[in-house]
């Protein structure tokens, strides 16, 4: 048998699918020519597999198959299409696409060791040895992921132990498997460490290990991502206990720390670790798109003629009839598929050619330039004909018999519309009206007209599935946006129109919400499984010094602050609107008050408003006041590892005592008691679990959460609001300690019905079971219809 011919064209499979794209306007061509060309690449395949060039032959057959995929798609009914796709071509190609993809990826490995194996032959002895002692000289206190990746490809790494000192449950879940590995939970490295003393809070698994410690070249101290050990008091403890106190030994060459951690490692190299399964059942799966190619034709045109083909179902029945083997099923097809859903920008002067076909060059799409032009006169009505988005949310093990659907739009919200306006909306455009000349007239239960706008336009893009970047200790920020864009309200509003109700007068001159509707744009696109939203935390840097660095920061303070500053920049007050029949005891003066100083769509979709009553424990004088909230703060019961979503709400609302108030009959200090009531709820409802105490200590309570059925009627003390229920959509997490913690989100996407989990550039689908968990930070529901 005749040898392979070497490989020439690329360095990994990767950049060899890159050659494989075909221009986008062969959609237009017909039957006769499509086949023709599919003839002529099958045939140059062939011919490239009779030299032996894998290469070659994958990029015809790829093409091949791309082309079969147009025709698919466009002629699927074509009598010539039907012959075409059940000649024995087709068959013959996926078989020989299964075997040389399979063959190439092994190739391309053995290539790429043999690559690196060459490199380190070519040091001499004498420079080696001076490139091992610039790495010690390197390693003196610190080393880096890439440092510590060399060490256990090219050294003994039975010489290696690392002592990870994240919390067992997440060491258990998630740790390096490559060499020895000690967990040491941060809650043992006291002050005052002797290894004496750390022997006996060891595990029994961990002990024989620690014992012959002195037999490691290094030992690695590591959490989940510090950079740097000095800000951790409890690390510089084991490290001390190992420099100081460890007597029979001299650690001061071996001890390094691992900067950045298991988080930082684990991007460098997951299959290094135990999520390689989860990564290897993920990776090259990229987003599909559901929309279609739109190309500018220049060679044959399909007749003037219409066609009228059959049922697209009888031939796809029949092709599923092929056997393909698993290894092609799950990564052929997906990579096929992935090839033929991509759009490429193309000249419209290129000409199509069997020469075209095999060097087409791709060109990137460019990020699409919106119109940001004035705000319109008139709100209402600016779209026409709109479509509504119906949600798809069903889940068998808990479906609501009243109502099994998580609402995309929020036509119907805590309001109730009077048949006068009604009639007015529908018959506004026969109207030349000033509508900022009427006063408007607040009843508190008046729906806003940019959540009507909303609610009837639809997203076009990708699925949201993107990952985003960690620039350095930025998992708090990138879980936040992807709960955030999983509200499809307002994703909807900033991907639409949020452009025309920029406040240029705000405080951040509407940029922030500008560089938030950019992300939420790229996190919808279809280019790529990740991008970096670098000038997105360059701007909000600007204007919040913690933001500006690469520290790590609680995702609810940054939640809070951010849609605070999202709110100033689109907030359109109603000057012109006038408060009547409005009670003042229930909060709907107070609250109408506040929503015409305060009008935008983070308004309208987040805040609810919550009475707060102190009473005097002496003459029980009471003080009521009503405040608005973004979010709902709840306690965690102070016992037991195991509690409910409900326990909390209790908890929040008993009331608690105070000191030191100013009793303003009593006229000097008391203890008072205060007391919370909810009176309006939002649209959507974010509920912050308070894990973290003023001391750094962190509650690992599992709370129990519902995710289809939030009934909230028992905890409302308002009667604004008709329907209570609301469902979950997204989890912001935390795991780890306050320390040497990382976010991620976990986050339902409605038009796939599937919950993923976002890890910073790691997508993946999850279970829904295991959503509820001890690392479960901040909830986000949404109101059923």
């Amino acid at each position: 048998m005749r040898n392979k011919k070497d490989l020439h064209l690329a360095g990994c499979l990767g950049d060899l699918n890159s050659k494989t794209e075909i221009p986008d306007r062969l959609k237009e061509l017909d039957v006769p020519s499509l086949n023709k060309k599919a003839g002529l690449l099958f045939e140059k395949a062939m011919t490239a597999n009779n030299e032996n060039d894998e290469e070659v032959v994958y990029i015809y057959l790829m093409k091949y198959c791309q082309i079969l995929q147009v025709m698919k798609k466009t002629f699927t009914n074509d009598e010539n299409y039907i012959h075409l796709m059940y000649t024995d071509k087709l068959k013959k190609a996926i078989k020989m696409l299964t075997h040389i993809k399979e063959s190439l990826e092994r190739r391309y490995n053995e290539k790429t060791k043999e690559e690196n194996n060459n490199k380190l032959i070519k040091y001499s002895n004498q420079n080696r040895k001076r490139f091992e002692e610039k790495l010690n000289f390197e390693f003196e206190s610190t080393i880096t992921n890439e440092n510590l990746l060399y060490l256990l490809d090219h050294t003994d790494k039975k010489k290696i132990c690392l002592l990870d000192t994240r919390p067992s449950d997440i060491f258990n879940k998630n740790k390096i498997i490559s060499c020895d590995v000690i967990n040491i939970p941060k809650e043992n490295l006291i002050p005052g460490l002797t290894p004496a003393i750390l022997t006996t809070k060891l595990e029994d698994q961990f002990k024989e290990i620690w014992m012959n410690r002195h037999n490691y070249n290094y030992i690695v101290i590591l959490d989940q991502g510090t950079e740097d050990i000095d800000d951790d008091q409890r690390l510089l403890n084991l490290r001390n206990a190992l420099l100081k106190w460890d007597q029979t030994c001299d650690n001061s060459k071996k001890l390094k720390f691992l900067k950045g951690g298991y988080e930082d490692f684990n991007h460098l190299c997951p299959w290094k670790t135990t999520q390689n399964n989860i990564l290897k059942s993920n990776k090259d799966v990229e987003p599909l798109s559901d929309i279609e190619l739109d190309p500018e034709a220049e060679h044959e045109k399909l007749k003037n003629k219409q066609i009228q083909y059959p049922s697209l179902g009888t031939v796809q029945n029949d092709l599923a009839k092929l056997k393909f083997n698993s290894t092609f099923h799950n990564g052929l097809t997906t990579d096929i598929k992935t090839k033929l859903d991509h759009r490429d920008n193309y000249s419209s002067e290129e000409d199509i050619d069997s020469q075209e076909l095999t060097h087409t060059p791709i060109n990137k799409p460019q990020l699409p330039i919106f119109d940001r032009s004035t705000k319109p006169h008139i709100k209402i009505n600016q779209f026409t004909n709109p479509e509504i988005i119906k949600p798809l949310y069903k889940n068998n093990d808990e479906i609501d018999d009243e109502n099994n659907e998580l609402p995309n739009n929020i036509e119907l919200l805590e309001n109730r519309r009077l048949s006068s306006e009604n009639t007015f909306l529908e018959n506004i455009d026969s109207y030349d009206i000033d509508l900022n000349s009427i006063p408007r007239v607040d009843r508190s239960t008046k729906p806003s007209d940019d959540l009507l706008i909303v609610s009837r336009t639809k997203i076009i893009g990708g699925d949201g599935l993107r990952g985003l970047q960690n620039l350095g200790n930025t998992c708090y920020m990138n879980s936040i946006l992807q709960c955030l864009s999983s509200t499809e309200d307002l994703v909807k509003y900033f991907i639409n129109i949020y452009d025309k109700f920029i406040n240029y007068k705000s405080r951040t001159k509407g940029l922030v919400a500008k560089e938030f509707s950019n992300v939420i744009k790229n996190l919808w696109s279809q280019s790529g499984r990740s991008f970096q939203c670098q000038q997105f935390k360059d701007t909000i840097g600007e204007y919040k010094d913690m933001f500006k660095h690469y520290d790590q920061q609680d995702s609810h303070e940054f939640l809070t602050i951010l849609l605070d500053w999202l709110h100033d920049d689109l907030n359109q007050p109603e000057d012109n609107r006038i408060i009547l029949g409005a009670s003042k005891e229930t909060g709907e003066e107070d609250w109408g008050n506040w929503t015409k100083a305060n009008n935008s769509i983070i308004q309208q979709l987040f805040y609810g408003q919550q009475k707060s009553t102190v009473s005097c424990d002496t003459c029980f004088e009471k003080s009521v006041t009503f405040e608005p909230f973004l979010s709902l703060s709840l306690p965690l019961p102070s016992e037991g590892n195991k509690c409910t979503l409900s326990d909390c709400l209790q908890l929040y609302l008993n009331g608690e005592s105070i000191c030191g108030w100013h009793c303003p009959k009593c006229k000097r200090s008391r203890d008072a008691t205060k007391k919370l009531d909810i009176m309006r709820l939002p649209p959507y409802l974010i509920i912050h679990l308070k894990r973290f105490s003023s001391n750094g200590y962190k509650k690992n309570s599992n709370v129990e959460f519902p995710k289809m059925n939030l009934d909230m009627s028992n905890f409302i003390n308002g009667l604004e609001h008709r329907n209570w229920k609301y469902c979950l959509y997204g989890v912001s997490n935390h795991s780890g300690s306050l320390d040497g913690g990382h976010y991620t989100a976990s986050c339902l996407k409605n038009s796939l019905n599937k919950w993923y989990k976002f890890d910073d550039v790691r997508v993946y689908e999850i279970d829904s079971s295991t959503i509820c968990s001890s690392e479960a930070y901040i909830l986000f529901y949404c109101r059923k219809n």
